[in-house]
């Protein structure tokens, strides 16, 4: 147990991390009604639709986190590939057994082996196993990316969070309101790469009052105004996910689901996680973490690999939003998940080899 008067480094990491957790969670829960109901004009839609909206930043947060962990520290590129990699691809290959098996059980999809092994060659066998394909191609280049993050200065940080904005968030904004396509050639960045990236700029930046250290500048401003940054980030990221969706939806869309908004890729998801992000970095560090937090924190891999399945279960126990009032039932049905996929997962790691597929 951590002595009180010296809170651990990172308990705001671990805190965030548990936030993002519940936050995958609670996008899987509300999602489908959002995406399905018919009339936007409702309030069952509007709960859901906000649930939805505020938790966008999830599985970037992640991504944050990993690169604020990872980019900042030096590893030797062979052990690297070799601990990181073994913590990914082997608990990801036996969830991706696990809902192949489950498919076949419940819709006889995937019908042979050969599809199985067809479908993890693709990706990514279920919705939410894309992740485990996105952490492993962030982990292959890290031995590229950090000894460019070792001395890069602010200037060079902005030059590649343009690069970033311009491939990822300015594609997608041409081609969804214009049907422009940019032509150059710059798929390096145009995916999560740059939020990798940003985690570790955000995490090497000093806070204002640090000392400079010898690439980058401290924030130019109070704690107090980057408090309030950061908590504006992610109240206008929020607004702009829940309204952008419903007007893109009935404005653009003839009153059909308008999926843009919600892409991790887009400002808005952007504003919010740098918010988050900043938020736990200058709040979450006063006390050590609870028992309990590390323990979350601990399993949310775990977590975010079962909670499908969990899911799935409580549906066929009748437990889903559509069986009362969402505003009622979103909120339950996500704590009801979470809590049971971490008696799970803590199930689990007491079984031998438990923690190598959790």
């Amino acid at each position: 147990m951590s002595n009180l008067a010296t809170p651990p480094l990172f308990a705001w990491a671990d805190r965030l991390r548990n936030l993002a957790t519940v936050m995958v969670i609670a996008i899987h829960v509300s999602g489908p009604l959002a995406e399905q109901l018919p009339d936007m004009n409702t309030w069952d839609w509007w709960v859901s639709n906000w649930w939805d909206g505020v938790s966008r930043a999830s599985v970037p947060i992640f991504v944050l986190l990993s690169g604020a962990l990872l980019l900042t520290k030096d590893y030797p590129t062979g052990s690297f590939l070799r601990k990181r990699l073994s913590r990914v691809v082997i608990p990801g290959l036996f969830w991706m057994c696990v809902y192949l098996l489950y498919g076949f059980l419940a819709k006889k999809d995937p019908a042979t082996l050969k599809d199985a092994l067809i479908r993890i060659l693709e990706g990514p066998v279920h919705y939410h196993l894309w992740f485990i394909y996105l952490i492993v191609g962030l982990y292959l280049v890290y031995p590229l990316i950090r000894p460019w993050v070792r001395t890069a200065r602010d200037k060079d940080y902005w030059y590649i969070f343009a690069l970033c904005a311009g491939s990822a968030w300015g594609y997608k904004i041409l081609y969804t309101f214009w049907g422009l396509s940019i032509g150059m050639y710059w798929e390096t960045f145009s995916n999560n790469v740059g939020y990798f990236i940003l985690g570790a700029y955000l995490m090497q930046k000093p806070l204002p009052g640090e000392l400079a250290t010898e690439y980058l500048a401290p924030w130019p401003m109070t704690r107090r105004q980057l408090w309030w940054l950061s908590v504006a980030l992610i109240v206008i990221g929020s607004c702009v996910t829940v309204f952008g969706t419903y007007w893109a939806s009935t404005t653009l869309n003839n009153g059909k689901f308008h999926k843009y908004f919600y892409d991790y890729l887009t400002p808005n998801v952007g504003a919010c996680i740098i918010g988050w992000f900043m938020l736990a970095k200058l709040s979450w560090n006063s006390r050590p973490l609870l028992e309990i937090e590390k323990e979350f924190a601990n399993a949310s891999f775990g977590i975010y690999l079962s909670h499908v399945l969990v899911m799935d279960w409580w549906s066929q126990c009748g437990y889903w939003f559509g069986s009362s009032y969402p505003s009622k039932t979103i909120p339950i049905i996500i704590c009801m998940v979470s809590v049971t996929c971490f008696m799970v997962v803590k199930f689990i790691k007491i079984l031998p080899g438990g923690d190598k597929i959790t």
